[in-house]
């Protein structure tokens, strides 16, 4: 909102000052300390490097260029060692504030996208595997993203990109064959029970592949025969992708994702493969070994050899991650595809894009991997071969209890109580792992997720229920318009030019796909307005100029809590 403004005009006043400076060379940025205004500007420190001259002087230059073309939005000030600090007015603040308001549905949202396509494929979920709490990163990280993008007016279309192909299916189908198993024998189970099963049958099978001698050249086999055509390990195969396909719309839906657009396995592009291969022979990108593997050699650029056929004829997750590259342009002609999938597969995309582009399938930077750190447990690592995994649905099942045990102390008479624990326990989760930069490697506690206090997802919803049952109070008059030159303090000063970054905290979180960058807005925007809420009267504040002013702040924020709990995908209860 400001923000682009400021940059603009600075930019105009050093281009008319020094007729040099790119908007983009230079931060506007909002500084720690409230004195030094809403927005701290470098352009002079930069400038200073550039024309080699004292950068307290050029701020001041600058600062007086930009004081004139500025008056209605704020005074400027100069700060060591060269800071140009912008003070927003009060016309300006409550003017904007009431434009937000008069307009709540447009609050946050942008057309800065124009219609382009983003791919964002996430929650890439294994057949036969139970999702467990490892998934729940790319998940959460990637139905964020479409969100965020969607209110920027991009056209942000997901897949899943399901893993129902490789070598796996070869050591379960094997396993499967060596106990007799008929698919009937599930016919009576639960979802959950089903997959217990099913992943103890692949553990054992893992034992079996490592304690059997050529045990893994059997399981390969397996597969081979499976992409062959194989007809027994087909109709095994078609039924674990079925069942499977069940527990993910299920967890999608548990999770409160959005729908995906997509729902392609590895196997659809099964027959997309061979002409790639094809391709790359016929270039010269890949070359074809004495055993019989397609290799492409990108040791001269650090990448190793990057294996597309392997020798016993099987197609590896390179050759099929550039098979859906190659459909997703054909198909979607996207402006952007993202990959939100864990960093240990930072290698393994590298080499993709990179054959990619050799092909012609994908320029350079339009496919990104949006790599994120490990979750672990404070016992250790999640590992599905070492049985040490707690799996989605008694995670949220858990997140729920607790919830429910948490709200049910504070207000015992909540009405809906199973509701809002549902909505607390899972916004704990998501919130959780989305205040943490996407990179970080996380250690998930309970007592940090599900606190009530700090950087948490019940603080945040408790402080919007709690701004609610303020607006309540006012019986209907909570559209009073915002007053005119209504006089602030400096806290409500700090609320309120900090409730209208709201769209600065978006575009941030676009500019390298972190969505921690606006779940922390939102808590500090969540810390300033308890703060004022605890020293400021509102509903029985004397003066009216004030008592309106104030309930305008609260229905500022009350909306941009709203808007950013939902851009996380996390509900916002009226009550708890």
């Amino acid at each position: 909102m400001f923000r682009a403004k400021i940059r603009q005009l600075i930019s105009e006043a050093a281009r008319e000052r020094f007729g040099i400076l790119d908007a983009s060379e230079f931060s506007v940025i909002p500084p720690e300390n409230l004195e030094h205004g809403d927005y701290a500007i470098n352009a002079a420190l930069v400038l200073a490097k550039v024309l080699g001259k004292n950068p307290m002087e050029i701020a001041s230059a600058a600062a007086e260029e930009l004081g004139s073309r500025s008056s209605e939005l704020g005074k400027v000030e100069v700060a060591p060692p060269g800071f140009i600090n912008f003070f927003l007015s009060e016309r300006a603040l409550q003017g904007a504030l009431a434009d937000v308001l008069a307009h709540p549905d447009a609050w946050g949202k942008s057309d800065i996208g124009k219609g382009k396509i983003v791919m964002v494929e996430y929650f890439q979920l294994n057949i036969a595997k139970q999702p467990h709490i490892g998934h729940i990163r790319s998940a959460i990280i990637g139905d964020a993203l479409k969100r965020i993008l969607q209110s920027q007016g991009y056209n942000a279309v997901s897949d899943t990109h399901i893993g129902d192909w490789g070598t796996q299916f070869g050591i379960l189908l094997w396993e499967i064959k060596e106990q007799s198993i008929a698919t009937t024998a599930f016919e009576n189970l639960s979802f959950d029970q089903t997959f217990t099963e099913l992943e103890n049958l692949y553990q054992a099978g893992v034992h079996r592949v490592e304690n059997t001698p050529g045990g893994r050249d059997r399981a390969k086999a397996e597969f081979a025969k499976l992409e062959q055509g194989d007809g027994e390990n087909r109709e095994i195969w078609r039924w674990l992708v079925d069942v499977s396909m069940k527990k993910l719309e299920e967890s999608s839906a548990r999770l409160n994702l959005l729908p995906f657009d997509e729902h392609r396995g590895e196997s659809f592009y099964e027959d997309k493969m061979a002409p790639i291969v094809e391709m790359v022979l016929q270039k010269g990108i890949a070359k074809k070994t004495d055993d019989g593997a397609v290799v492409v050699d990108l040791t001269s650029e650090g990448l190793d050899e990057a294996i597309m056929i392997k020798s016993d004829g099987a197609s590896t997750y390179l050759l099929r991650d550039l098979a859906t590259i190659r459909y997703r342009r054909e198909q979607w002609n996207f402006w952007k595809n993202l990959y939100v999938v864990d960093v240990r597969q930072s290698h393994h995309f590298r080499q993709v894009f990179r054959v990619a582009e050799l092909l012609g399938f994908d320029g350079a930077g339009e496919s990104e991997h949006i790599e994120y750190g490990f979750m672990s447990l404070p016992t250790g690592a999640i590992s599905t071969r070492a049985g040490n995994t707690i799996s989605l649905e008694s995670v949220l099942n858990e997140a729920e209890e607790r919830a429910r045990k948490v709200i049910v102390e504070k207000n015992p008479d909540l009405e809906n109580a199973d509701e809002v624990a549902r909505m607390v326990g899972l916004g704990a989760l998501k919130y959780f792992d989305l205040s943490h930069h996407r990179r970080s490697d996380i250690v998930f506690r309970w007592d940090e997720a599900l606190s009530f206090d700090g950087n948490a997802g019940p603080y945040l919803q408790y402080t919007y229920a709690r701004l609610k049952s303020i607006l309540r109070k006012l019986d209907g008059q909570a559209h009073i318009k915002v007053p005119n030159a209504v006089g602030m303090d400096a806290l409500e000063h700090h609320l309120l030019a900090g409730l209208l970054r709201f769209p600065e905290a978006i575009e941030d979180a676009l500019t390298d796909f972190t969505p921690n960058t606006l779940a922390n807005y939102l808590y500090g925007l969540a810390k300033s307005v308890n703060e004022f809420y605890h020293s400021h009267p509102v509903i029985q504040e004397q003066e009216r100029g004030k008592r309106e002013l104030r309930i305008c702040l609260i229905a500022g924020v009350v909306l941009t809590l709203s808007k950013g709990l939902s851009l996380l995908g996390i509900a916002a209860p009226e009550k708890m």
